[in-house]
């Protein structure tokens, strides 16, 4: 089978988007796959950014293989993506990223899941796993430099995209800085970022963050004390569920030392902790290195299942 124009079919074809209501706001979902242990996916980024845009599609190259085993669920983060903005300026902050997934998987009426948190969605995965370990049967970190201890190196390596904001040039330069191999950035991930950058909701955000000034008075120093908080959290033991941490050896914003700290912070109080280091792999670990992250992933679901 060929798509258009002679290219060939899309080897992690994604499933089509869904939408519920949670809390008055429209959130945006994509599910496929049956079986009693389901995979929540929670992908990176935040509301407000105009140099590229984070979505579900992040996660196209887990959902189709893992769901031959499992239920798979990616939802789009508040304000993120295709899901609606939040409705209060007091909202945009990471406090009401984490009430957002965790009222999404109450309200799909999902079993404990398996939450795999990437970047700031691997802080907001593992603070859902300490507020409500009834609704977590294990998490994955992946190379989170929001959780992990440390000034982050994010905005150095990012800083000043020699591209206008919303351009596909701009998105492709800040992914491409991302990732160890540039040519994992394929016009197919660029076009959905591209579709994002054009939604207006998601636009509302950038104005907010951006052109209102909710980023630098709220979002970052709030996000400053809820990460203080949740590493005390952790220090005191109160992530009890199993947990992998996976890290990108070449991973530039997010540095493979402060993984290996994080894990030995978690590792203090749950003995199921494994550390997972991906050489040749930048941030995006699970788009350069696709099969060996799945079939990773899935181990660690069959080691942890209900069943």
């Amino acid at each position: 089978m060929t798509l258009d124009a002679g290219k060939p079919a899309d080897p992690y074809p994604f499933p089509p988007r869904q939408f519920i209501d949670i809390g008055g706001l429209r959130t945006a979902y994509h599910v496929e796959g049956e079986g009693p242990e389901a995979l929540v996916f929670i992908y990176g980024g935040n509301f407000g950014g105009a140099d590229s845009a984070s979505s579900a599609y992040a996660w196209n190259m887990q959902v189709a293989p893992l769901a031959k085993r499992f239920r798979v669920v990616v939802p789009d983060k508040i304000g993120q993506g295709f899901t609606d903005p939040p409705l209060r300026d007091e909202d945009y902050t990471m406090g009401a990223v984490v009430a957002h997934i965790r009222d999404f998987l109450v309200a799909m009426k999902l079993p404990p899941v398996h939450i795999v948190g990437h970047s700031r969605g691997g802080f907001a995965s593992a603070r859902l796993a300490m507020e409500r370990p009834d609704l977590v049967r294990s998490l994955t970190i992946v190379t989170s430099g929001t959780l992990s201890p440390g000034v982050g190196t994010n905005e150095v390596v990012l800083a000043r995209p020699p591209h206008p904001p919303f351009t596909r040039e701009s998105a492709r330069w800040v992914y491409e800085n991302y990732c160890f191999r540039k040519e994992v950035v394929t016009e197919a991930w660029m076009d959905v970022v591209m579709e994002t950058l054009a939604n207006p909701d998601y636009r509302r955000g950038v104005d907010k963050i951006v052109g209102e000034g909710l980023g630098a008075d709220l979002f970052l120093p709030d996000l400053a004390r809820y990460k203080r908080e949740t590493l005390t959290w952790i220090d005191e033991g109160r992530l009890q569920r199993p947990t992998q941490v996976i890290w990108g050896f070449n991973d530039r914003t997010a540095l493979v030392e402060r993984g290996m700290e994080l894990f030995e912070r978690i590792a203090r109080h749950e003995r199921r902790t494994t550390f997972n280091v991906f050489n040749e792999a930048g941030h995006f670990v699970y788009r350069e290195h696709p099969e060996r992250f799945n079939a990773l992933l899935a181990g660690f679901v069959d080691l942890h299942s209900a069943w």
